[in-house]
């Protein structure tokens, strides 16, 4: 029987999105993971980028069974149902009333971009779980690395794992060469019997004129133990009870910012 995320997440874990967290404010993190505090709104990226990857799962869902792209609306029925979801909940949404059209708008552009050739979808939103060795003693965490592949496909002779973002532009060449995520797929794509998959990262830009830009990349042996170092390092420090503010132009989209204010 085959193991759900939500079951993965039963088990002590980490994810990416948490290791990103507390290096980009070791506080927020404090408030978001450790005191489990009610944030003062939900943040409206999070809206749209959560509810575009919904409509794009259900693209790449739908063309793993038929091998064809589905109508335009199964992507929008699945971007709208996530995002009513948000709106149903007790918290405001910061900042939200533009999530609609943006959100269509990228969409738009993403069907416009791939309906006349879709992928050979091998997996969408393949969850995972990791053993973590600590890569100077070998030692294997407490903690497992716990997520899901956005999507799988098969080009020729291997697979390529794709990640899925929206941003307010284009990624910079330092962002993709760096980012802990692509580096975590290539680990865990090969524990999953996948190979050595390549990598590429699919960007929906947020811009005047919406774009969507696609990336190849790849990680070496090098990139891997760096993403490993720092996760136990994370971990470490977690444990050790360090989670000092970090003030940056960043701090007023930050749903704790009254309380980390305060503090």
């Amino acid at each position: 029987m085959t193991t759900t995320l939500a079951e993965m997440r039963d088990g002590l874990h980490v994810s990416v999105s948490q290791i990103k967290c507390y290096l980009r404010c070791p506080r927020q993190y404090q408030y978001r993971y450790v005191l489990g505090a009610e944030p003062e709104f939900i943040p409206a990226n999070l809206v749209l980028g959560s509810a575009v990857h919904e409509g794009l799962a259900a693209y790449y869902r739908s063309v793993m069974t038929t091998s064809e792209s589905p109508e335009f609306a199964v992507c929008m029925a699945a971007f709208h149902a996530t995002l009513v979801g948000f709106r149903k909940g007790k918290l405001p949404i910061n900042d939200g009333d533009k999530i609609e059209a943006q959100g269509e708008a990228l969409l738009k552009v993403f069907y416009e971009t791939v309906y006349q050739d879709p992928p050979n979808v091998v997996g969408v939103e393949v969850p995972f779980t990791f053993e973590l060795p600590d890569p100077t003693t070998g030692e294997i965490l407490e903690e497992a690395l716990v997520g899901a592949l956005d999507l799988v496909v098969r080009e020729e002779e291997k697979h390529v794992v794709e990640e899925h973002k929206t941003a307010a532009k284009k990624w910079s060449k330092d962002q993709i060469k760096n980012d802990g995520q692509l580096s975590a797929y290539k680990l865990v794509a090969r524990k999953l019997g996948l190979g050595e998959v390549g990598l590429r990262l699919q960007v929906l830009t947020k811009t005047k004129k919406p774009k969507m830009i696609v990336e190849n990349t790849d990680r070496t042996e090098r990139d891997e133990q760096d993403f490993l170092a720092t996760v136990v390092g994370v971990l470490r420090a977690v444990d050790a009870g360090v989670f000092y503010p970090v003030r940056t132009s960043m701090c007023g989209g930050c749903a704790f910012q009254r309380r980390c204010s305060s503090t």
